[in-house]
């Protein structure tokens, strides 16, 4: 008996011993060398106690340590293989991803388009009416009838249309001196003007010259082209 309490003793040392070293192992041979070292234990005292009880031909000296090697061997054997593995550690977390790239900014709108240019003014557009002879007596510069009831028109359409301006040219054919014929053209031009502006025009829309004998428009050798020279154009604007 003195033999198994030295084992027992030896044993116990062995695996306290070792317990010190498991800082580092890992659970699977922690396990395994403390079912070892129980099993070792009982292995050897269950050995001894049967040789000292039953007489086997082995002294407890050999018994005891084939006890301990053998429960060793079978419950650490079994221990290592049941027992699992512990899992790994887990992979480490993936860095974060970098942050996304600032967004353009984006371009400033086209500026607008010009404004498209101003229409082109309207085209003057210039009404010519000629009172020739046959609305004037014979060398005198006085409105007749017929002449008024085309400037009787003529003020209508100034009085709707404010913007309107009318320029007189008196003109006469060659027979008399030229001064004489001048002054005729002038008189004719303000006996025009005169009616017109009693019909309600203004005067200053209302310009005029007188001409005399030049510009003619027909040939002065004949009645009818001299008739056709003694006139008064009236331009409307």
């Amino acid at each position: 008996m003195n033999n198994q309490k030295l084992l027992a003793l030896i044993v116990l040392g062995i695996f306290l011993n070792g317990c010190a070293m498991t800082d580092n192992w890992t659970r699977r041979e922690t396990v395994t060398a403390a079912a070892a070292a129980t099993c070792g234990i009982i292995g050897g005292n269950l050995s001894g106690w049967i040789n000292h009880n039953n007489g086997h031909p082995l002294n407890e000296g050999k018994a005891i340590p084939a006890g301990v090697v053998g429960g060793a061997l079978l419950c650490g054997g079994l221990a290592y293989l049941l027992t699992p593995e512990p899992p790994p550690p887990p992979p480490p977390p993936p860095p974060p991803p970098p942050p996304p790239a600032p967004k353009p900014k984006p371009a400033p709108p086209p500026p607008p388009p010009p404004p498209p240019p101003p229409p082109p003014p309207a085209p003057k557009v210039e009404r010519t009416i000629i009172l020739d002879d046959v609305l004037f007596d014979f060398d005198k510069s006085n409105v007749k009838p017929e002449a008024g009831a085309i400037l009787d028109r003529l003020a209508a359409f100034m009085n709707e249309n404010k913007a309107s301006r009318v320029n007189l040219a008196g003109y006469t054919d060659n027979v008399g001196t030229e001064a004489y014929n001048q002054a005729l053209s002038e008189r004719r031009v303000n006996s025009v003007r005169d009616y017109v502006v009693k019909k309600g025009i203004e005067n200053s829309r209302i310009s005029g010259q007188g001409f005399g004998e030049s510009k003619p428009i027909a040939d002065n050798k004949t009645a009818e082209g001299r008739a056709k020279n003694r006139r008064v154009e009236i331009k409307v604007e």
